[in-house]
């Protein structure tokens, strides 16, 4: 098992702890001392992996949730930023109200002889999909779906014929999107629909591909890209009629950041500077609320 703290391996059990609610079993890190729990699934959940287009994925709770997007993680990549990553790890792994889905670019993937050098990754593919696992060890069990991006799925689907996002999807045993699509998120039965994808548009104004999308899944009520990893949530406010008067209808724009420091392609393009992070969207039976971390 991982540290959430300090990522270490080196990690002992240390009991199982029983709550009202559910049974965690308890560790102890022989690196930093410090102590953390991983719930303990009380049932095995079962998934057809590919979320199929036209279809929607659907989330149910009686609480209030903290979506956490992780996109465009590129872990592997000489400018990973391991430290912020691992932040997001601990906010959601210490959260009982959070889940998370990862977004596209998981991992950094510059295979042999292809088109830009391999100098930009530290190590290997193959030990990139291993560390990404270890990684998101202690927050596995609280993923909604994952997703491919440029990097992960269209690279090795061009050059192999094969999908290493939807292995890993199988790996982690939860869904797996290929294409944009609705999730259902259902609070206390209130429904919101969150519609997601990778995205493709490196063009600096972000908005242009969120109204492409918006105007496409028109019901939706936050729209999240990653790709381009610019970072930040917006409100976008529309009128609606209510009865006999007229109310806002409320809707998040949201582009959903990286954990990639100022790379060298970057550099070479002046790229602008954009920091690290990632976007939390709060789903309540009254409101939703995004924001930056």
């Amino acid at each position: 098992m991982v540290c959430p703290h300090c990522s270490s391996l080196y990690t002992k059990k240390d009991g199982k702890k029983k709550y009202k609610d559910r049974v965690s079993q308890a560790y102890r890190c022989n690196s930093c001392g410090k102590y953390f729990q991983i719930p303990i699934d009380t049932e095995v959940k079962e998934y057809d992996s590919l979320v199929e287009p036209g279809q929607i994925l659907q989330y149910k709770t009686d609480k209030k949730v903290r979506v956490h997007c992780l996109t465009d993680i590129h872990v592997g990549a000489r400018e990973f930023d391991l430290k912020k990553f691992r932040e997001a790890v601990v906010k959601i792994a210490e959260d009982p109200n959070a889940v998370w889905f990862g977004n596209g670019d998981l991992i950094e993937l510059i295979p042999p002889n292809y088109k830009i050098s391999q100098r930009g990754q530290s190590i290997p593919p193959d030990e990139q999909y291993l560390t990404f696992l270890k990684l998101i060890a202690p927050i596995k069990n609280k993923c909604l779906f994952i997703r491919g991006g440029n990097h992960d799925f269209i690279r090795s689907f061009n050059i192999l014929d094969f999908d290493v996002c939807r292995t890993l999807a199988a790996e982690m045993n939860v869904p797996y999107f290929i294409y944009p699509g609705y999730t259902e998120i259902n609070v206390r039965g209130k429904v919101w629909y969150l519609v997601s994808g990778h995205g493709k548009s490196g063009g600096k104004n972000g908005d242009l591909e969120l109204d492409k999308l918006a105007a496409v899944y028109t019901e939706g009520d936050v729209f999240v890209l990653g790709h381009n990893h610019q970072l930040y949530a917006k409100p976008v406010d529309s009128i609606k009629p209510d009865g006999d008067e007229e109310s806002l209808k409320r809707r998040w724009y949201v582009r959903g950041g990286s954990f990639l420091r100022y790379a060298e392609y970057a550099r070479y393009s002046f790229y602008p500077i954009i920091r690290t992070g990632w976007i939390t969207m709060e789903f309540t039976d009254k409101e939703v609320k995004c924001w930056e971390n």
